[in-house]
């Protein structure tokens, strides 16, 4: 008699290889039952498994929960491990439709990066894997037969909630780096076409995006009240790396020179494809270690 049946579209063979493995390893870790499994191909390109159990004392038929228990925890870390991405990209293309397939995918591989490397948003994935399984059980204990796409396309909608939250983050990502980059776009411009009006800028890099900006001679600078000249250039409500692009902006230097510790900073970064061939990186010279020490003991002593 019959156990369970499911059935399933791999897509690979390494996934129908792992499908059979977990399966085999369910109904291998029970002891003292007598189950026998068995495989054949279905119509579609469906993989078919067979549970067959013995009928109890009384003819019915056997549903041991200790094996429901296990066939839902492998069944969901199939779903989970396996078809996850797919399930994420049908609830993007579901809620989303973007200018070109090239931004579509851009996004995807952005949500498929998420649900590998874990983030808060969407929940863990062992917090998704229980989600799955706890619907899985249920499921299985009223029905002996499953077909894991269908389960996976009309009866996890808990799942596909927080599937959903991650995949709203990866396109709210998404469109702010796009942004970002629109707007680098605008600065280099304007820049390239800027003629410099400061020969020099020292930038001293204290943290984070504090900076104390000098002249040639390592006097502070006079910074202009522009009233801020990237807000002017840009009709675009958007907060820059603080305000020294503004101030670099209006000063124009032909040439910045950084002094940092930190030359990978996001900061750093920005005023350096901003600016382009006038930035310099320095990580020591006389000026700026003895500046370095004298803000660290100044920052140490607050």
């Amino acid at each position: 008699m019959d156990f369970f049946t499911v059935r399933v579209k791999c897509g690979s063979a390494e996934s129908e290889e792992r499908f059979k493995s977990m399966i085999q390893d369910a109904v291998n870790s029970l002891h003292n039952r007598e189950f026998q499994l068995t495989f054949q191909a279905a119509g579609g390109g469906m993989l078919e498994a067979v549970i067959v159990g013995r009928s109890d004392k009384d003819g019915g038929q056997d549903h041991p929960e200790q094996l429901i228990d296990l066939l839902s925890l492998e069944f969901a870390e199939y779903l989970v491990d396996v078809k996850e991405e797919e399930v994420a990209a049908r609830v993007m293309k579901r809620d989303y439709s973007f200018e070109s397939r090239e931004e579509a995918l851009q996004v995807q591989q952005m949500v498929n990066r998420m649900l590998a490397e874990g983030t808060e948003t969407g929940g863990s994935r062992e917090e998704r894997k229980a989600l799955v399984q706890k619907a899985l059980r249920g499921y299985m204990q009223a029905s002996s037969d499953l077909h894991l796409d269908g389960f996976a396309l009309f009866r996890l909608k808990t799942y596909e909630d927080k599937l959903r939250e991650l995949v709203d983050f990866a396109v709210d990502e998404y469109l702010l780096d796009k942004q970002y980059e629109e707007f680098i776009g605008l600065l280099q411009y304007f820049v390239y076409f800027q003629e410099p009006l400061t020969p020099l800028v020292h930038l001293m890099h204290k943290q984070g995006h504090e900076f104390a900006i000098l002249n040639e001679q390592f006097t502070p600078v006079h910074v202009p009240a522009s009233g801020g000249v990237v807000a002017r250039i840009a009709d675009q409500e958007m907060q820059m790396e603080d305000v020294i692009v503004s101030t670099l902006i209006s000063l124009s230097p032909d040439k910045i020179l950084i002094h940092t510790q930190d030359p990978d900073a996001q900061v750093i970064t920005t005023i350096s494809r901003i600016f382009g061939e006038r930035v310099e990186l320095c990580l020591l010279c006389p000026h700026c270690k003895p500046f370095h020490q004298e803000f660290r003991r100044l920052d140490q002593g607050r």
